[in-house]
């Protein structure tokens, strides 16, 4: 069997959709919240917050993820990927809420074997990693597809093959 991909990994905004979520708003909410004028890496900053802030911050972060929702647009090249690779079990991770992913999923038609959301984890590595140790497959087999240097790099970090959206 080799290296032959069996599992497929999607990243979800930038990648199968655009969300246009107003962040410039969305980060001034979180700096109130915090009370700090540096949030990044925003993930790094939301997994050392005590539940209750960061509960307060995904519901927020949630309310301007649906905002965005009706702007909606698929992105052709990862929609193109997720047909190609149909045959495959197909993964999806990402830093969207679990209810927005669910809707935006049920609006676009699109289904996967498993989903790991921010509610799971904040770090794109352990995002994968999550999946791996769900089907047991080794990495060298797992396909990671998604629009950002920080996915490519998770994706390295794990042991992935990896392919860049525009």
């Amino acid at each position: 069997m080799g290296n032959e991909v069996r599992l497929v990994i999607f990243d979800l905004d930038g990648t199968l959709v655009s969300l246009p979520v107003d962040y410039d708003k969305l980060k001034l909410e979180i700096r109130k919240i915090l009370g700090i004028d540096d949030i990044s890496p925003i993930s790094e900053k939301l997994s050392k917050i005590d539940d209750v802030k960061r509960k307060k911050i995904f519901e927020i972060w949630t309310k301007f993820e649906f905002e965005a929702l009706p702007k909606l647009k698929l992105v052709e090249e990862g929609i193109e990927l997720y047909r190609k690779y149909c045959n495959k079990i197909r993964c999806l991770v990402t830093l969207q809420g679990r209810r927005v992913t669910e809707a935006i999923l049920e609006r676009v038609n699109l289904s996967f074997d498993f989903i790991v959301t921010r509610e799971n984890s904040l770090f794109r590595s352990e995002q994968i990693e999550l999946i791996i140790q769900k089907f047991k497959i080794n990495p060298k087999n797992v396909l990671m597809i998604g629009d950002r240097e920080s996915d490519k790099k998770a994706a390295e970090k794990v042991g992935c093959k990896f392919i860049y959206v525009k």
